[in-house]
């Protein structure tokens, strides 16, 4: 098999047809298609959660895989944020926080590898992945909430959508600092040619 074609990789890649899905859902205002965008963020969150196991598990791991993953989880919340910004449920100027972030972490991966340092996730990375997926999940159950149970639940999620939504913000900056920060530090110590 070759190194693309893994389970786990496959797994990875099916996590980018929740955005269009998602995209779907939330333009139909309605009740079922909010309950289809939430379960395809449910899905792309789950899939995030088990490419990495799997590929461990069944001895899978591949540099391909080290690369798509981060890739796949980028146009996925990008696209998810996206959507949520064209339906008004979040301002689009967070959207060049999220998009900026991927840029600058991209680019100090690449400083990373050039000074022959470690290019894995970082501390600040796995936080802002699980912040970014809470605050798709519950900006999403909020609108649900709001359209499917009669503003019953909605008063105290819409609150805690929020705060989860304004945290990832928050993180998603402080992580593209950690990553800034790395990479220039790995380019100091690194010997000149």
């Amino acid at each position: 098999m070759s190194g693309a074609m893994t389970l786990p990789n496959l797994v990875t890649a099916s996590r980018l047809l929740a955005v269009p899905l998602i995209w779907y859902g939330l333009s139909t205002g309605e009740r079922t298609g909010l309950w289809l965008a939430l379960g395809a963020a449910i899905y792309a969150e789950l899939t995030d959660l088990l490419d990495g196991w799997l590929a461990r598990r069944l001895n899978q791991t591949s540099a391909f895989g080290a690369m798509f993953d981060p890739l796949a989880d980028s146009l996925y919340r990008f696209g998810a944020f996206a959507a949520l910004a064209a339906g008004g449920w979040i301002p689009v100027w967070a959207l060049i926080i999220f998009a900026w972030r991927d840029v600058i972490v991209a680019y100090a991966r690449i400083q990373l590898q050039a000074a022959g340092k470690s290019v894995g996730a970082r501390l600040s990375g796995k936080l802002k992945a699980i912040v970014q997926g809470a605050a798709l999940l519950l900006t999403i159950a909020a609108g649900l909430a709001l359209e499917a149970f009669d503003g019953l639940i909605s008063p105290w999620l819409e609150p805690v959508a929020l705060s989860v939504f304004w945290a990832a913000c928050a993180v998603t900056a402080w992580s593209a600092f950690d990553y800034a920060f790395a990479a220039i530090r790995a380019s100091r110590a690194r010997p000149s040619p």
